[in-house]
């Protein structure tokens, strides 16, 4: 059973309808937490060598997820889209082939969070990775 939910189509997904709504309730852009998602990925990855990370947004995931860390390293090169005012990013956490956890991961988007964020320096630095 795949743990990525996607409830829109394409075109709802477009248009916006459920963004609309959501920010006539007010609610805030969610972005992706790449902190967060290093610590948990540091901690798993002791324990699965083979850990892949996958990030996306809930109720949105064919259209926005994308694979974040795989054979040891984080990936930069896959599409994610990570921010909304409605559906919630979220990391999933594959191992032994198999998809084992989904842990929401999110922050209100800021400067250094928001749709097409991706690994940065800070996030990197937790996961044990220097880059100059």
């Amino acid at each position: 059973m795949s743990l990525k939910q996607s409830n829109l189509s394409f075109a709802e997904g477009f248009l916006g309808i459920q963004a609309k709504a959501a920010s006539k309730k007010g609610n805030k852009l969610q972005a992706f937490d790449w902190d967060k998602a290093a610590q948990i990925i540091k901690e798993k990855l002791i324990l699965h060598p083979d850990l892949v990370a996958e990030a996306g947004l809930q109720g949105d995931w064919n259209y926005t997820g994308g694979i974040i860390f795989k054979n040891g390293k984080p990936v930069k090169e896959d599409y994610t889209y990570l921010a909304s005012n409605w559906a919630k990013p979220t990391l999933i956490l594959s191992w032994d082939k198999e998809e084992q956890e989904e842990i929401p991961c999110f922050i209100e988007q800021n400067d250094r969070f928001k749709d097409d964020s991706k690994w940065d320096v800070e996030s990197l630095s937790i996961l044990g990775i220097n880059i100059e």
